[in-house]
C-alpha cells in the first residue's frame, strides 16, 4: 500500500510553472491539485494541460483544506505579500529564487514562515544537479586538492525577447542586477555551496542589446574566506550556455550543463568524463520539499541559504555603482 500523495497549489503561471509542473508528473510524493494567477485564462490552460481545478484569487487556493503545500513563480517583488498569505494559512512554501529582490523582504519572508511554523524551501535547484554533487565530493575528499579558482558562466537569449514593459523582466525595479539577478545567482548559489562563505566582492554590468531596462551581462569576482578566487558571469544576450569549473592543486573538474562533468587531474593530458548530463534536479528539489513537508524537517536550500546569495547580489550592484571592492561585511545590515 502506498501513502498518499501529497497535494499542492502552484501561484503564478507562466513558463516556469509549467516547467516544474511537467516535473511534478514524474513525482511519487506529491500533485499539484489546484492553481491561481490573476490572468484567468492561464489558469485555465494550465488546468488543461495538467489537471487540477483554477482558483479566482489566491485566498481561494490557499483556503482549500486539502493543499498541504504551495509553489511560488510570481515575479520577484511579488514574493513577500504572496509568502503572507500563504503562511497565514499555514501552507507550506516552495518559493523560486531569488528569495526576494531586497534583502530586508527576505528577511521578513524568513520571519514569517518561521513565526508559521511552517517549511521555507528556495529553488536554487542547480546545486542539485548529480555533476555539481560529484564536483562537491571530489572537493571534500580532497581529490582535487587545495582549490584556487572557480569559474561559473550562465547565459540565455532571454534578454533579447524582452520587448515590452508588459513582462516584469523588462523593468530593472523588478529585476535589480538584471541577468545576474535573474540567472547568475544560480552560480553564485552553487559557488558557496561548494566553497563557503564568499569575503569580497568586485563586479561590472552593461547594457548592450536588450530593449529591456535591465542589465543584460553582468560580471562579479569572488573572494572566498578559503583564499580561493570565483568569478561568476551571466549574459542574457547569448546562446544557451552554463558551465562550472573548479581548479585545485591536484586537478580541474569542469561541469557543462550540456555534456556532464570531466576532470582533468595532475599528471594528466586528456580531459576524462566522469558523468553524462542526466540529472533530474528540478524533480530532486520538488520531491525534498515533499519529504520536508511529511517530515518536518529543514531543506537544503531554506531563507537562511537563499539571503547569502541575495546578499552577494547586492554586494556586486554596490560594487558596481561605486566602482570598488565591496567587502560582504559592509551587507550584514541587511539594508539597501
Amino acid at each position: 500500500m502506498t501513502n498518499k500523495k501529497l497535494n499542492f497549489g502552484i501561484i503564478g503561471i507562466g513558463w516556469w510553472s509549467d516547467v516544474l509542473a511537467e516535473r511534478a508528473k514524474k513525482s511519487n510524493l506529491f500533485e499539484i491539485t489546484a492553481c491561481f494567477s490573476r490572468d484567468q485564462a492561464k489558469c485555465e490552460k494550465f488546468v488543461n494541460q495538467f489537471g487540477g481545478r483554477s482558483t479566482n484569487s489566491l485566498e481561494e487556493l490557499v483556503s482549500i483544506p486539502s493543499i498541504d503545500g504551495v509553489i511560488i513563480t510570481t515575479p520577484n517583488s511579488s514574493h513577500l505579500e504572496v509568502v503572507k498569505i500563504a503562511a497565514r494559512a499555514k501552507k507550506h512554501i516552495f518559493l523560486e529564487k531569488p528569495i526576494a529582490n531586497e534583502i530586508s523582504e527576505s528577511r521578513e519572508i524568513e520571519k514569517v514562515c518561521r513565526e508559521a511554523g511552517i517549511v521555507l524551501s528556495v529553488g536554487h535547484s542547480y546545486r542539485r544537479h548529480k555533476g555539481i554533487r560529484q564536483i562537491f565530493s571530489l572537493i571534500k575528499d580532497d581529490s582535487l586538492g587545495r582549490i584556487s579558482l572557480a569559474e561559473g558562466i550562465f547565459s540565455k537569449d532571454h534578454g533579447l525577447r524582452l520587448t515590452s514593459d508588459k513582462d516584469w523582466r523588462f523593468l530593472s525595479k523588478e529585476v535589480p542586477a538584471g541577468c545576474l539577478m535573474q540567472i547568475g545567482i544560480h552560480h553564485i548559489d552553487n559557488l558557496i555551496y561548494l566553497l563557503g562563505d564568499i569575503e569580497e566582492v568586485s563586479s561590472m554590468f552593461a547594457r548592450l542589446e536588450t530593449k529591456a531596462e535591465i542589465n543584460d551581462v553582468g560580471s562579479v569576482l569572488l573572494r572566498f574566506k578559503s583564499g580561493a578566487i570565483g568569478f561568476v558571469c551571466a549574459d542574457y544576450i547569448s546562446v544557451d550556455r552554463f558551465e562550472l569549473t573548479v581548479s585545485g592543486t591536484k586537478g580541474i573538474a569542469r561541469f557543462d550543463l550540456k555534456t556532464g562533468l570531466s576532470v582533468l587531474m595532475k599528471g594528466e593530458n586528456i580531459w576524462r568524463l566522469v558523468s553524462d548530463a542526466n540529472s533530474d534536479y528540478l524533480l530532486e528539489e520538488l520531491d525534498e520539499f515533499a519529504r520536508c513537508v511529511t517530515n518536518s524537517s529543514s531543506p537544503e536550500v531554506g531563507a537562511h541559504e537563499a539571503i547569502k546569495a541575495l546578499s552577494v547580489i547586492h554586494a556586486a550592484i554596490k560594487s558596481n555603482k561605486e566602482k570598488r571592492v565591496v567587502s560582504m561585511s559592509e551587507i550584514t545590515s541587511f539594508t539597501q
